[in-house]
């Protein structure tokens, strides 16, 4: 019962015992973004926009390195993605990681794909959480090609008789 009780919670915020970080080389600054900025593993910024209409489908994953949750679904997911990737989903995986040096190594632990993987600088006063209400996580949201939300509140990769409905729906 516990496992179940873990592995179907949310994350609502950052652990209470960790303490901001003060070294500015690890924290995402927020100077010359604009609200709906991403920035890569090799600090490159992208648009949001410019990554989510890639493809017929994107299935989103708003997550944290910090998120037992969705540290939990990245096994499922990564399975998902390597079933429908060659489809033509486009997976994309936002972090709500403060510190860009703990995103960095999830992001190696995971081997989460390069041009996929993206932290979110200053995640609290970004218009892309505003727009999609991103309260708590793991969170999943598909898109159709022009950028439409198709559901912004998509099954999570472990539920995988719903996704691949979802998504085998959204490729016909």
């Amino acid at each position: 019962a516990l496992t179940l009780t873990i592995f179907f919670s949310k994350c609502t915020s950052k652990k209470s015992t960790e303490t901001a970080s003060t070294d500015s080389t690890s924290t995402i600054p927020a100077v010359a973004l604009t609200p709906t900025s991403l920035e890569d593993a090799s600090s490159k910024v992208v648009d949001f926009k410019d990554i989510t209409t890639k493809s017929k489908v994107t299935y989103i994953d708003f997550w944290a390195s910090w998120c037992g949750p969705c540290r939990g679904e990245m096994p499922a997911s990564k399975a998902l993605r390597e079933e429908y990737a060659a489809k033509g989903v486009n997976f994309v995986y936002i972090s709500l990681d403060e510190d860009k040096a703990d995103w960095a190594s999830a992001n190696k632990n995971f081997a989460l794909p390069d041009g996929h993987s993206f932290v979110l600088p200053n995640p609290s006063n970004s218009e892309i959480t505003t727009k999609f209400n991103i309260s708590s996580i793991p969170r999943y949201i598909l898109m159709d090609a022009n950028g439409n939300v198709v559901d912004d509140n998509a099954p999570r990769p472990s539920e995988t008789e719903r996704i691949k409905e979802a998504l085998d729906k959204m490729l016909k």
